[in-house]
């Protein structure tokens, strides 16, 4: 399909998300079912053995709460916003979070996933993209000035890989994507009340008091990679090799790694990363701004060694905003158009 794209203003997480089955269907995916669900809206849609899994959370509890209710999904809900995971099936007679091929928490049969954390009702505007290679990303302006967002796509760009490795993320994990007025203890959380870090960056900063810490990071992208590299194919960016994290049973990390409380974590430094050019990749000299591409690697063997697995083909590490852009401009470079948000840039297309 060619690239494409939409914006608007939706009125609700439901709404957002019925947009965004309208938007995949007309760029050649099958819907295997949307339909309401509770007080929000369910839908599962698939393209080339990809299966993704949605719902809106309206006022509820989407995720499953099978273990310690204190210790991960839907903490502080219920709540509003879109959670969801990818998968290689479906199947009509299983709960939404129930799919097959889906991301499981190590030691558990749960599933692991990521969102966006929403209002209520209406926000200042939404961006959905598709690079006509079936990279979606959506981008949510969920109030004036704070952007949060969500995407997935068939395929990494290469590094060698011997097959395509689908990824997904989300601004905030599934512990939080539906959690509900501000955060206890007065805590910062990008995509909720500080925009998001570039999506696949970097594991989602949550408040918590697990194992006496102040601050919690939880998966918020996810890459299933071979079963050579990993028997249990999905790996994940969080920092604790728990449940409770989302860690689904292998450690992915991004060269970004824009989250401080991921930095020098679980041997990272072992791989190259721009940790050091943070706050230094906008230009003054002239109006522009560097793009740089979002690599992953992934923990090959728990203690052994970090491979390059490719990074998501549509979204670059972008510092524009506040140094001579504002969010939404169109950065045009050799005829390809980019547009700009706080900390990130997505291929919009010529």
């Amino acid at each position: 399909m060619a690239a494409a794209y939409a914006n608007g203003i939706s009125s609700s997480p439901t709404n957002l998300l019925t947009t965004l089955v309208s938007f995949l269907v007309s760029q050649g995916w099958t819907s295997d079912s949307s339909a309401s669900e509770g007080s929000g809206w369910r839908a599962h849609l698939h393209k080339s053995g990809i299966y993704v899994n949605l719902r809106a959370a309206m006022n509820e509890q989407i995720w499953p709460r099978t273990e310690d209710p204190d210790y991960w999904h839907d903490r502080f809900g219920p709540g509003y916003g879109i959670g969801f995971y990818l998968g290689t099936g479906y199947s009509g007679g299983s709960e939404w979070y129930e799919q097959a091929g889906g991301p499981v928490r190590a030691g558990s049969m749960s599933v692991a996933g990521a969102g966006i954390n929403l209002p209520s009702g209406a926000v200042a505007g939404y961006h959905i993209f598709d690079d006509g290679a079936d990279n979606i990303i959506v981008v949510v302006e969920r109030s004036p000035g704070i952007f949060c967002h969500f995407g997935f796509g068939l395929a990494m760009a290469e590094a060698g890989q011997p097959e395509d490795f689908a990824y997904f993320f989300g601004s905030s994990s599934a512990a939080f994507s539906t959690q509900a007025g501000d955060l206890p203890g007065g805590e910062d959380n990008y995509g909720i009340n500080l925009s998001a870090l570039p999506p696949m960056s970097s594991g989602n900063r949550e408040y918590g008091s697990i194992s006496g810490v102040a601050s919690y990071v939880t998966s918020c992208a996810f890459v299933r990679v071979d079963a050579a590299t990993f028997a249990d194919r999905w790996i994940s960016n969080g920092c604790s090799m728990s449940a409770g994290s989302g860690y689904s049973g292998r450690y992915g990390r991004c060269s970004l790694n824009a989250n401080p409380d991921t930095q020098n974590y679980g041997n990272a430094e072992e791989f190259p990363g721009y940790k050091n050019l943070l706050g230094r990749i906008h230009q003054t000299a002239f109006a522009g701004s560097i793009l740089l591409p979002l690599h992953w690697f992934t923990l090959t063997d728990p203690g052994a060694r970090w491979a390059p697995i490719g990074y998501a083909p549509s979204i670059y590490w972008n510092e524009a905003v506040g140094h001579g852009y504002a969010a939404g401009d169109i950065y045009a470079i050799g005829g390809v158009n980019y547009m700009i948000f706080p900390h990130f840039a997505v291929l919009k297309g010529a």
